[in-house]
């Protein structure tokens, strides 16, 4: 039997670039993921459609999973003989109990890693422009926790503060929001002066970062009164005064936010475009993909394949190598797409399509289709059996898409009755906890990649309390019918239905404002 590993990975903090080559390299062939709650969508992504995904987030108050749990589930994990990655915001080492899971695996006798991240301690000041040391204002730093597990499983303030005032240079703290007074209480009765410079910054690294700067004796009062939640480090000392913020390239979407809503895929793929422009990204990806566990069909019974988004198209080829099917056992299969998006994937596996209709929707997709197998049909019935005869002699056409997929592909095969079957490669699902997290943002604009997109926008924002601020980009009509059916308005239909079709609408929206 195959041996398992484990690799604790750290995934940086805030923005997903911080991700480095070697995690990123990692993660990309892992069989098994199991990621916090800090981790950007957009990382998560980055793993194979294939590969098992578990949430174990915890924040403050509310673990979905104990740590013991997870250390029997990296265990059990490893076990099955998967490639397991533990991924965890900032570094696995700093304040994420990594040491833990690495204790448990190796008295487990699982082979096990430690990838290092970019720490929120040092890159969440920087971001904010507050260097953590600066010559003649602080010569070191400490970092500590502000929230420490108690021995009854509850969490709380364990800091010896005689010790910590006493300190000189910065002081970072890492989960401490919840218990912000009490940290500046306790310093400035344990000696601290009450003037010492500080800053909060919450959510760094990120568009929706937030920084709030006060003495150490106003701090909690004016955190409060800015209604700062967390994640947010806190820094104390002299360099807590300093703002070294730079200057962005002037690029034709500098200054503007762009919500991205989709599957992780789309997510990417999009914001790497916008960002090219220079937008500023909001990662919207609540919604997540979860593969069918059944085998693929016999594709011998079928006379085309059709392949609707390169979702489908990238967990066909991961089921096609995990069942050990050979790219030949197509090789008698005629391939429909849907767009060059889905026919780029199967491109890179040396797979050609046959067709794909001029404009990218699911009803152009039918319509074209259906015409050439009518097309086809009709130049076989030329020996006088009959087009209707010809038809009923074809194999079916098989549908490779997500389940509760546009009407339009069955409705039109219906319609010219030529046989087809479906097969679900996949569902579409909604993480509740990312979802809840997008109701705070109002970019100025929010893009919509499919019609189940626009059906899994939170219904506080529908209707009469949509976010009025932003406007809503559909990537195509049958995507902006399903937003006007739920009285989403300040539409932008894509010029293209393509990521850089979405890119080109809002460069050009950009423009005429």
């Amino acid at each position: 039997m195959k041996k398992g590993s484990v690799a604790l990975v750290g995934a940086g903090c805030g923005d997903p670039e911080f991700l480095t080559q070697k995690a990123l390299r990692i993660l990309r062939g892992c069989e098994a993921l199991v990621y916090d709650s800090l981790v950007s969508e957009q990382i998560v992504a980055e793993a194979p459609a294939a590969c098992e995904k578990i949430y174990v987030g915890k924040r403050y108050g509310r673990h979905a999973m104990k740590q013991e749990e997870i250390n029997a589930l990296l265990i059990q994990k490893a076990r099955e003989g998967k490639r397991v990655v533990r991924l965890k915001g900032g570094d696995p080492y700093v304040f994420g109990r990594g040491g833990e899971e690495f204790l448990a695996l190796s008295e487990a006798g699982i082979s096990c890693e430690a990838v290092p991240g970019i720490t929120s301690a040092v890159a969440v000041p920087a971001a904010a422009g507050i260097p953590v040391t600066h010559r003649g204002k602080s010569r070191g730093f400490t970092v500590i926790t502000g929230t420490t597990a108690q021995e009854n499983g509850t969490e709380g303030l364990q800091m010896d503060f005689e010790t910590l005032a006493r300190l000189e240079g910065t002081l970072v703290i890492l989960m401490g929001l919840h218990h912000l007074g009490e940290i500046a209480d306790g310093l400035m009765r344990a000696g601290k002066d009450p003037a010492t410079p500080c800053a909060v910054i919450a959510e760094g690294t990120t568009l929706r970062q937030r920084c709030v700067r006060a003495p150490l004796i106003e701090i909690a009062e004016r955190t409060a009164e800015e209604k700062i939640d967390p994640p947010a480090v806190i820094v104390v000392g002299a360099v807590a005064q300093m703002e070294l913020t730079g200057t962005t390239p002037d690029l034709p979407l500098s200054g503007v936010t762009v919500g991205v809503t989709g599957t992780p895929g789309f997510v990417r793929k999009l914001s790497e475009a916008l960002r090219a422009q220079g937008a500023g990204i909001c990662d919207m990806g609540y919604m997540e993909i979860w593969e069918n566990p059944e085998t693929l069909p016999d594709f011998s019974e079928y006379e085309w394949l059709v392949l609707t988004s390169p979702n489908g198209a990238r967990i066909f080829l991961d089921k096609m190598k995990k069942e050990k099917r050979d790219i030949r056992s197509i090789g008698g299969n005629k391939i429909a797409v849907i767009g060059p998006g889905t026919a780029e994937v199967l491109e890179e596996a040396g797979i050609y399509a046959d067709y794909m209709p001029d404009v990218y929707d699911a009803l152009h997709l039918a319509e074209g289709l259906t015409e050439r197998i009518l097309k086809e049909a009709s130049l076989e019935a030329a020996d006088g059996s009959g087009v209707d005869a010809a038809k009923r002699e074809k194999k079916p056409t098989l549908f490779l898409r997500a389940a509760k997929g546009s009407e339009a592909l069955p409705g039109k095969f219906r319609e010219n009755r030529l046989p087809f079957t479906e097969f679900a490669l996949y569902e579409i699902g909604v993480n509740e906890e990312n979802r809840e997290r997008t109701l705070r943002w109002e970019p100025d604009y929010v893009v919509f990649g499919s019609s189940s997109g626009v059906r899994a926008f939170p219904e506080e924002k529908c209707g009469k309390r949509i976010n009025r601020r932003s406007r809503y980009v559909c990537i195509g009509e049958a995507c902006a019918k399903e937003a006007r059916r739920l009285k989403i308005g300040n539409i932008l239909i894509a010029p293209e239905s393509s990521v850089q079709g979405i890119v080109n609408g809002i460069l050009a929206d950009v423009k005429k404002e």
